[in-house]
């Protein structure tokens, strides 16, 4: 029994390190501080899926990784920094001497919790006629956590920033820190200038490649 306890609790443990990981990778994606980070995650917010733009204009998905370094469709802009925390957490483990089972464990659900979450779920909230909004089993929950996403996409602060609902398919790091908006206000227009001159390096950036590629063909 008290091994039963153990294995739950860092299962538990696991999906809540994972959804924090990707709650405050999301939101450093999001802050343009890191220009190099930002580039992928806000061409798909501003280029793709844009705050004036449909969010399920079809049923492909279209990925903002395309031509550049991924695992899929996982760029480096989540791959580098979640790397490095994964293997700090990594050494802390080694160093605290816990057991390699709980370790393999905690690690496996946390790159399988993230994968899905932030891979399989997000892109799916961006495709029309998706199962998962036909079975009932599952069917408010997900479209309640796509409607949220859908207010992430569309909601921008005065400085620009999409400042709200992180999370993807859970939103307890959302309302425990305060972003969880589950209602759409009014839309920011001047936020939505804001965004596009703060983040012009990425239309730049597009512009660019689409003029190589052009060139080279």
């Amino acid at each position: 029994m008290t091994k039963a306890i153990a294995v739950a609790a860092w299962a538990v443990s696991a999906v809540l390190a994972s959804e924090l990981l990707g709650y405050l990778l999301h939101r450093l994606l999001h802050s343009g501080w890191i220009p190099f980070l930002s580039m992928n995650h806000m061409k798909h917010h501003l280029l793709f899926y844009g705050p004036l733009q449909k969010q399920r204009p079809g049923e492909e998905y279209m990925d903002a990784t395309t031509g550049e370094i991924a695992i899929g469709n996982i760029g480096l802009e989540w791959i580098v920094p979640a790397g490095m925390l994964l293997v700090t957490l990594g050494g802390l483990f080694w160093f605290l001497r816990i057991s390699p089972a709980y370790q393999l464990l905690f690690f496996g659900i946390v790159l399988g919790w993230s994968f899905w979450v932030f891979s399989y779920l997000h892109d799916r909230m961006h495709i029309k006629g998706f199962w998962m909004e036909r079975v009932p089993v599952v069917r408010r929950w997900f479209r309640w956590a796509r409607n949220l996403h859908d207010i992430h996409h569309r909601v921008l602060n005065d400085q620009g920033l999409m400042d709200k609902n992180f999370g993807i398919g859970f939103a307890f790091f959302d309302w425990l820190f305060g972003t969880m908006a589950p209602v759409q206000p009014p839309f920011n227009h001047a936020g939505f200038a804001a965004a596009k001159r703060r983040f012009d390096f990425v239309m730049r950036r597009s512009f660019d490649l689409h003029t190589a590629t052009e060139e080279q063909n």
